[in-house]
């Protein structure tokens, strides 16, 4: 009998699959199910089946990989791959050559004992593949030894070319081109992201076979480092054409088949080993900028002579945000933002938003959307494409209007006291402020103001704005900032750290340093 195992991470799969299907009247037998592609790859070993069903989405290793090792470790082995719909088309390409079929879930009996019965005849009738040892050693050193080169440059040159003379690997001429599916924006990307990227590796390789195209692939943090060997014999600029030619339909062919824009960086031309590590670096270089700036198409490397400049700023951005006015802030974002893209500069894209971030949080109030401007300052600069850039930015201008608009809303509902006192909530750090400039503010007389602070809270104005610093002050000597006096005075509005010091110890019996060294024993006078 025909030996079946099963590999599906879902138990009611495996078991309907074992249980529904009279497998006898083909002559075959369940010998064994695994949950994933780690188990399935001890159950093989052990077993060593004539067909494997497995699925694709697993955990530990998916089936795309365990499809890979049964070809390399066991070539007779039949694989037959079961796929969701959303991943099927690209699983399809990805190992078109290297399984035997492919069922669709959920799957119809009557289809898997037609595939089954195929793949029973194929084994009747066919002699199995013999895979060259040799050659598959070879192409695993070859990887190794290509993988060296670009971690560690030329520091272990010398070793690695006695090696590759040894085993007769030869690597004259070629160039380096690293592909890389990234998608932030799809939540899914990370959890098929090996899958992906075994797809792109079969999807190149078969692309520039179509050129006559030798190719090495090392898998290096998520992207496919493609050796391109070339020619010696060639022109360079041929070859080079050649490369470019080959590189662009590798791209038309991801996008076709996996229905996902892959970026590209083409490395400058190498003659000998010791070049590969400089065509790899100008490669991920060039990646590097075309994945920040959303280009899907091969360029050659751009180095432009312009000095960085960050983009200027329309200030009618801020004024805009500052009024609650998305729309209009939306504007004149999309025109700040097209003049960034426009200089291609990455360096200078990240200092004209950083700019942008910092100038809008000088003039945001204390409050939940100033922590996330700060947050996004920070955020910003791990970002890897300008799409983020703007995506942090617009989430940011929407935050920063909603508060505004709250903001409005609240004050329009308050009494001018109430409303005079949230503003000295939290614009109580501004040295400028005074009584004049409450009264300015509010469109009201000074002395109007001072009344309505001594009718309605019993101090006049002067008087609640300092109890007010020198209690913010003592919020801050209690909190676990390591600031010094003068910046605790400075951040409550007081620009004189001695003369702050004086008024900290008429209400508190104590200097601001002493109550720092003795807080628990603080009282208020």
């Amino acid at each position: 009998m025909y030996k079946i195992v099963i590999v599906d991470d879902e138990a009611i799969v495996s078991r309907g699959l074992s249980e529904k299907v009279n497998w006898q009247e083909m002559n075959c037998t369940v010998c064994a199910t695994a949950s994933n592609g780690l188990e399935g790859k001890e159950v093989i070993e052990k077993i060593r089946p004539d067909i494997v069903i497995t699925d694709i989405k697993m955990p530990g290793m998916n089936g795309l990989e365990l499809a890979e090792y049964i070809r390399g470790q066991y070539p007779d082995i039949i694989t037959i791959l079961l796929s969701g719909y959303s991943d099927f088309n690209f699983a399809r390409t990805a190992m078109r050559h290297q399984v035997f079929d492919y069922l669709l879930k959920p799957i119809e009996i009557a289809d898997l004992k037609a595939c089954v019965l195929k793949a029973i005849d194929k084994l009747q009738n066919h002699a199995p593949v013999i895979v060259d040892a040799e050659r598959e050693n070879l192409d695993i050193l070859e990887s190794g030894m290509i993988m060296n080169l670009i971690v560690n440059g030329n520091r272990e040159l010398e070793n690695t070319a006695k090696k590759m003379k040894e085993c007769g690997i030869k690597v004259t001429s070629g160039q380096i081109v690293v592909f890389e599916l990234y998608e932030a924006s799809d939540p899914s990307y990370a959890e098929y992201a090996s899958i992906y990227q075994f797809a792109v590796n079969n999807i190149v390789t078969e692309t520039y076979r179509l050129f006559d195209m030798n190719t090495t692939i090392v898998n290096f943090e998520g992207k496919s480092v493609v050796v391109v060997k070339t020619d010696p014999g060639i022109q360079q600029i041929i070859a080079q054409r050649r490369v470019l030619e080959a590189t662009t339909l590798c791209m038309e062919n991801v996008s076709t088949y996996l229905k996902k824009q892959v970026s590209v960086g083409i490395g400058s031309s190498f003659r000998g080993m010791e070049q590969i590590c400089d065509s790899f670096q100008q490669a991920l270089k060039m990646l590097d900028i075309q994945l920040f700036w959303g280009i899907h198409k091969p360029e050659p490397l751009f180095e432009s002579a312009i000095a960085q400049v960050n983009t200027p700023m329309d200030p009618r951005l801020t004024e805009s945000i500052l009024e609650g006015n998305y729309e209009e802030a939306k504007f004149y974002w999309d025109v700040f933002a097209s003049n960034i893209k426009a200089g291609r500069n990455k360096s200078a894209a990240l200092n004209s938003c950083l700019d942008f971030l910092i100038g809008l949080s000088k003039h945001v109030p204390q409050g939940e959307a100033k922590n996330q401007i700060t947050q996004a300052i920070t955020a910003i600069t791990g970002q890897r494409t300008f799409e983020e850039y703007r995506s942090v930015i617009t989430r940011i201008m929407i935050r920063v209007c909603d508060e505004v608009n709250r903001r409005k809303e609240v004050e329009r509902a308050r009494s001018l006291s109430d409303r005079i006192i949230l503003f000295l909530d939290t614009h109580y750090s501004d040295a400028s402020l005074n009584l004049q400039y409450i009264a300015d503010t509010f469109h009201v007389s000074a002395s109007h103001v001072s009344r309505l602070f001594k009718k309605e809270k019993g101090i006049n104005f002067n008087e609640y704005l300092t109890v007010l610093r020198v209690e913010k002050a003592k919020e801050l000597l209690n909190s676990s900032q390591r600031l010094t006096v003068q910046e605790i005075a400075n951040n409550v509005g007081f620009m004189d750290g001695k003369y702050f010091g004086q008024v900290f110890k008429k209400y508190y019996g104590i200097t601001p340093s002493e109550y720092k060294e003795n807080k628990t024993s603080i009282k208020c006078s």
